[in-house]
């Protein structure tokens, strides 16, 4: 996968459109009577959240396609979505816990989401290293498509003790507006990211020679 500059410069322009897109979706959210302004921290993470969980799925759905086909270009893409997934989960493992601290005054380890963001960000770990160390394509794909099937098998087996189920969307639509804006921008900003980066491992496949033909065929 090449990137031509002008097409850099408009993904690039793209990143920056659609952070300050997040940024101003997030602070059109009015105050809360329990949460206060915090509420903005909530609700953001929850989108980042559920962005989170769709990079880790995308990895997987490309993953598929690159052991029906065998084209480098979507192992690269692949890679670059699994690497980001991973470094997103690990902010979004802080970034939920600082906002339950600052929320509710304390963190619940006992909270069965947040033992399953543990359980993640462990996998997480592993699915990095297994690329880093071994990385070949087809093994790495089914890594991918076992990670997305962890994810969601432990996600929807997760009981919800701190808040309900759907704060967000059992609110009104001046909590739900804001926080599908978020959603919209993050993904558009992952995926400018993804293709950034499918982009440069693709220049290392090329530089290092580091995939062969029999790796993809």
């Amino acid at each position: 996968m090449t990137l031509s500059p002008r097409t850099q410069r408009v993904l690039y322009g793209v990143v920056l459109a659609s952070a300050a897109g997040a940024a101003v979706a997030t602070f059109m959210m009015p105050p809360v009577v329990q949460l206060g302004t915090l509420v903005r921290l909530v609700v953001f993470h929850g989108a980042y959240t559920w962005v989170n969980m769709g990079l880790f799925t995308l990895a997987a759905i490309v993953s598929a396609a690159f052991l029906l086909v065998g084209r480098l270009g979507m192992y690269s893409w692949s890679t670059a979505l699994r690497r980001l997934a991973v470094v997103a989960w690990i902010g979004n493992t802080a970034l939920g816990m600082l906002s339950a601290y600052l929320s509710w005054g304390t963190v619940n380890l006992a909270e069965p989401r947040l033992q399953v963001t543990f359980v993640l960000l462990f996998l997480s770990g592993i699915l990095l290293a297994l690329d880093f160390f071994v990385g070949r394509p087809r093994f790495m794909a089914v890594a991918d498509i076992a990670m997305a099937i962890a994810l969601w098998w432990l996600i929807l087996a997760a009981r919800h003790v701190v808040h309900p189920e759907s704060p967000v969307l059992s609110s009104g639509w001046d909590i739900k507006g804001p926080f599908f804006g978020i959603v919209a921008a993050v993904a558009v900003f992952a995926l400018a990211v993804s293709v950034l980066l499918a982009a440069k491992v693709s220049e290392e496949i090329a530089e290092n020679g580091a995939v062969s033909h029999d790796d993809v065929a």
